[in-house]
């Protein structure tokens, strides 16, 4: 069964602003950190000669001395981003999908599934012309499946 978003809210520490990122199905995730992949990655069939590339954050910048929030300004390519807020879903089923707001204008990230505690960054693909994010946009929805029998999902 899909909670409904007063019920997700419950799985999430962290939220920025909960008035906006609570929705009907789910909670809207935020972003918190943009990281660039700067060297290449490397995969052998056993993972002993495994070596993942290496990760740059990249720095917010703000528009004026003003600005309480900063943007980034992400050429065309792959990024991984970092989310402000922190899940847990326990034994329920968690899945984090790409806004329209960002599909529309041509970009995404690829989708989250897991339980228990989201710990895994999605990748996303910004727009070949470039996107723009400015801090803790919102662009992702946090959705969760709960068990049928029993036991509120997120505590286990």
């Amino acid at each position: 069964m899909l909670l409904s978003g007063d019920k997700v809210v419950d799985c999430v520490d962290g939220i920025v602003h909960e008035e906006t990122q609570l929705a009907e199905d789910g909670v809207d995730l935020t972003v918190n950190e943009v990281k660039e992949v700067t060297s290449p990655t490397e995969l052998d069939f056993g993972g002993g000669e495994e070596e993942r590339g290496d990760l740059q954050v990249v720095e917010p910048e703000k528009r004026s001395r003003e600005d309480d929030y900063g943007w980034w300004n992400l050429q065309g390519g792959i990024y991984i981003i970092d989310f402000n807020e922190e899940v847990k879903v326990g034994e329920g089923l968690g899945v984090v999908t790409p806004l329209e707001r960002l599909t529309s204008g041509g970009s995404f990230h690829s989708p989250l599934l897991f339980q228990g505690e989201m710990d895994k960054n999605p990748v996303l693909l910004g727009n070949p012309s470039g996107l723009k994010l400015k801090e803790n946009a919102r662009i992702s929805r946090l959705m969760v499946w709960k068990k049928l029998a029993g036991g509120n999902c997120c505590t286990g």
